[in-house]
């Protein structure tokens, strides 16, 4: 079937409508198909703005990432709670949709995380960071965030309590010692290794 001469809906409504598909879905259970439907258009309309099903994917994925807000820039004394409050924002954001986080798997969008990188490295270079050690600050704590609300999205998908509630105390007595003793739930444990890792920083750049 031809496409329209005109199109029927816009660039960014299908990749809302996507989104929301994938949402409730996940990435397994859409379709450009299932996509038409909901949009009250046939699939052709849909190639007015996509090459293909992946295209118009990688446009969702990083439609969905450039909702997260940078935020305001911080004074020095509190260069860490800046990263943490980007990366907790970034953690609800993902964990708001964890049907959706097969999606970054596969289509993860490198530039979505640009101009957050930008931002950071600009506070780093003011707080006297060595711009040798700026890039791997930021990638790692970026690589943290992502891999922790990953993990975290996907444990809710399935069903998995986060921590664990039975460990083998006789097998595992170490861990089950450390999972009996924490207090903290998902959130409050992916804040606390930001944190943690801010800290490491902090201690190993003694700028502030």
């Amino acid at each position: 079937m031809p496409r329209p001469k005109q199109p029927l809906i816009s660039r960014r409504l299908a990749v809302r409508a996507a989104l929301r598909i994938i949402d409730v879905e996940g990435i397994d259970g859409f379709s450009l198909e299932k996509l038409a439907r909901h949009l009250g258009v046939k699939s052709p309309s849909l190639y007015h703005h996509f090459a293909n099903r992946s295209d118009l994917l990688a446009e969702a994925a990083r439609e969905w990432l450039s909702d997260i807000p940078l935020g305001s820039d911080p004074q020095p004394v509190n260069w860490q709670d800046w990263f943490v409050e980007l990366s907790m924002r970034t953690y609800r954001h993902i964990m708001a949709h964890p049907k959706a986080v097969q999606l970054l798997y596969s289509h993860f969008p490198a530039t979505s995380v640009m101009p957050s990188h930008e931002r950071g490295a600009q506070i780093l270079e003011r707080i006297g960071i060595p711009a040798e050690a700026r890039y791997a600050i930021m990638r790692g704590l970026e690589k943290s965030v992502f891999g922790i609300a990953f993990a975290d999205a996907d444990d809710f998908v399935q069903g998995r309590e986060n921590p664990p509630t039975e460990i083998d105390d006789e097998r595992w007595p170490g861990l089950a010692k450390a999972v009996a003793a924490s207090r903290m739930g998902r959130e409050e444990i992916a804040e606390h290794a930001v944190r943690m890792y801010l800290q490491g920083v902090a201690s190993a750049y003694p700028v502030i």
